[in-house]
């Protein structure tokens, strides 16, 4: 493992085994987005792959274990245990947004792109050395299941190339760059709509909403209304 500066950041070169190639690299995958994770190494014929439900199945016997969509903190004890390394995809452009809710921070933020960004994992809170980054356009008219379809476009996209680098030997990261900023949680009250503005002035505050699992709403007479949206073609 080599670090050295380039210009105003860190660069960290870690060199692979050359004599193992990427099908043969043990790994494990974590986090509820896992299978997106399982198709693209299945694509790379690797055949030994362990779908994780904690971290405290990691281990040293791992080469490599891949992170996405798990919600808790991976405790420093086991973030060197993996040969190379832990790597995790969080949906902002770090180290601006780190934390939670990237999808709905990116659109009340008005950003025009989701960014991917596939990093290192260390002690910090999304604060590692960056491997990839990806962008997908926001538009007007995505929904949060739209923005979340992309989010899994950037993660396939970002982990594909990746392992694509893998077969130079070498894995080359990046210190953050940029201003930090970090997001909060968001609850299901979150969803609350101010009833005194406009509707058409609230969609960022609805489309950010999923119809199920925390529904936008407002409060009349201490009564929950409940709003779930569509979007449809206007054939008229």
């Amino acid at each position: 493992m080599e670090s050295k500066k380039h210009g105003s950041g860190l660069i960290m070169i870690i060199e692979i085994d050359s004599k193992t190639n990427v099908s043969e690299h043990k790994i494990g995958v974590l986090g509820i987005r896992s299978n997106i994770l399982i198709e693209e190494l299945t694509n790379f014929d690797v055949n030994k792959c362990i779908d994780l439900k904690s971290e405290n199945e990691i281990n040293k016997s791992f080469d490599f274990i891949f992170v996405s969509g798990y919600y808790k903190i991976i405790p420093d004890k086991y973030i060197n245990k993996p040969k190379y390394g832990i790597y995790c995809f969080h949906e902002s452009p770090l180290p601006e947004g780190r934390g939670h809710a990237p999808i709905q921070w990116a659109v009340l933020n008005q950003r025009k792109n989701l960014t991917i960004s596939m990093f290192k994992i260390d002690s910090g809170i999304d604060t590692g050395l960056i491997s990839q980054i990806y962008n997908v356009p926001i538009d007007l008219l995505d929904t949060y299941h739209i923005i979340d379809q992309k989010r899994r476009t950037g993660i396939k996209q970002c982990f594909n190339q990746f392992l694509l680098n893998l077969d130079s030997g070498f894995i080359i990261l990046h210190e953050q760059s940029g201003s930090s900023s970090y997001h909060n949680k968001r609850t299901p009250d979150d969803s609350e709509l101010d009833k005194m503005k406009k509707l058409v002035d609230l969609w960022d505050n609805i489309r950010i909403c999923d119809n199920e699992k925390f529904p936008a709403f407002f409060k009349i007479n201490k009564k929950k209304i409940i709003l779930r949206y569509e979007v449809v073609d206007d054939f008229n």
